[in-house]
C-alpha cells in the first residue's frame, strides 16, 4: 500500500489522464490556423502595396496622353494588369485569412494571439478596401 500512487485504489484510477487534455504545467501552443491567418494577412498587405505601386507607375507613364486613348493605353500597360490581378489575389488572401482566423479563435486549448491579430488586420483591411472602392466608384 505504501508504494501505490495516492490516487490509485487496487489498480483503479478514478480520474485517468485523458490523451487530449493539456498538462497543467505545459505551455499552450499557438493555433496553426491563427498563424496561417496572420501570415496571409501580411502577404495580402504586401500585395496591396506592390499592386498600388504597379498601377501608379502605369498611370504616371500614360498621364501625358490625350484622354480619349488613356483607357486603351492603360489596358496595354502590363504593370497595370499585373497590379489589378495582384489586388484580386490579395483580396482572396484576406478572405482566407479571415476564415482561418475565425477557425483559430474557435480551437480550444491554444493561444489565440495570432488568430486575433489575423482577424483584426484582415477585417480592418477588408473594410478599408471596401470603403476605398465605394468612394472610388462614387467619383
Amino acid at each position: 500500500m505504501e508504494n501505490q500512487e495516492p490516487h490509485q485504489f487496487n489498480g483503479f484510477t478514478p480520474y485517468p489522464d485523458l490523451p487530449d487534455a493539456p498538462d497543467a504545467m505545459s505551455p499552450l501552443k499557438h493555433s496553426g490556423p491563427g498563424i496561417a491567418s496572420f501570415i496571409l494577412v501580411l502577404l495580402a498587405i504586401i500585395g496591396y502595396i506592390v499592386s498600388l505601386a504597379l498601377v501608379t507607375v502605369a498611370v504616371v507613364s500614360i498621364a501625358d496622353q490625350p484622354i480619349e486613348v488613356i483607357a486603351e493605353s492603360m489596358m496595354n500597360q502590363m504593370g497595370a494588369l499585373l497590379g489589378v490581378l495582384l489586388m484580386m489575389v490579395s483580396a482572396v488572401f484576406h478572405l482566407a485569412a479571415l476564415i482561418l482566423g475565425v477557425i483559430g479563435l474557435a480551437i480550444k486549448n491554444r493561444k489565440k494571439l495570432f488568430a486575433i491579430l489575423g482577424v483584426s488586420f484582415s477585417a480592418g483591411s477588408l473594410l478599408l478596401l471596401i470603403f476605398l472602392f465605394t468612394v472610388g466608384s462614387l467619383m
